[in-house]
């Protein structure tokens, strides 16, 4: 093999393993995005801390099934999003444009899924609580705990949103309207950490704080669906650059 044509064989072996990235990269967002609307949709809509302590252990201990599903739902979901961002750190190799930035991002995606992960928890434990015929104030806890986790959540998820939007425009891995998907996900999720309503809308279990998290949904699900066409225009513009 000439001297030529060796750096040609490896790039083209550089995308094809790029290529199988995207791909499993594209399967694991979509999977779990899917996975978090049908698991948000088992929530039982009548479990409100709102309504009394009594009453919010009455519906998950008749839910109880639905409330197990749709935590292993969305863990499922935080775990193949964080998967999604390592991916998309995979693709912009250390000096590329935007690697730094993609870094930071991942970083911020884990933290945000590990506290998903911990709220999800706090919510079997007051479901599991409920169905052990625990004292209303126990179930109650942990459903709080479940929600006012998310509501914590909303920190890291800006800034793995803010940052992920940035390195993804720079390294070309995004088109415009869905960095403006991203820039409206962020914004979202910043107006949620100023409301302390206890009852209502704006409650941490009410349906603003349920609607935000769809933001995220949209963004990632548009940034998955391009993904292929970007990363191939991306991957050839710096091919060309680099001959």
């Amino acid at each position: 093999m000439s001297m030529h044509t060796a750096p040609v064989v490896q790039d083209g072996e550089m995308m094809a393993a790029d290529r199988a990235w995207v791909g499993w990269g594209v399967a694991a967002a979509v999977t779990g995005m899917l996975a978090w609307v049908i698991g948000s949709a088992l929530i039982p809509i009548d479990a409100k801390l709102e309504k009394g302590d009594q009453h919010l252990a009455q519906v998950l201990r008749t839910h109880i099934s639905q409330e197990y599903a749709a935590a292993l739902l969305g863990i499922l979901g935080a775990v193949l999003l964080a998967g999604f961002f390592v991916v998309l750190t995979r693709l912009v190799p250390e000096g590329r444009p935007g690697w730094g930035l993609l870094r930071v991002s991942l970083a911020g995606c884990v933290i945000t899924q590990t506290l998903v992960i911990v709220g999800l928890s706090f919510g079997l434990a007051g479901a599991h609580a409920a169905a052990g015929n625990a004292a209303g104030g126990l179930v109650a806890l942990g459903w709080r705990g479940l929600w006012l986790t998310f509501l914590a959540s909303a920190i890291p998820t800006i800034l793995f949103t803010v940052t992920g939007v940035l390195g993804l425009l720079r390294a070309g891995l995004a088109p415009p309207w869905v960095a403006a998907l991203g820039w409206l996900s962020a914004a979202a999720h910043l107006l949620v950490l100023f409301t302390l309503a206890q009852r209502g809308a704006f409650a941490p279990d009410g349906i603003i704080a349920a609607l935000v998290p769809l933001t995220t949904v949209i963004w990632i699900l548009a940034l998955a669906v391009t993904l292929p066409r970007s990363w191939r225009a991306a991957a050839s513009a710096n091919v060309a650059a680099s001959r």
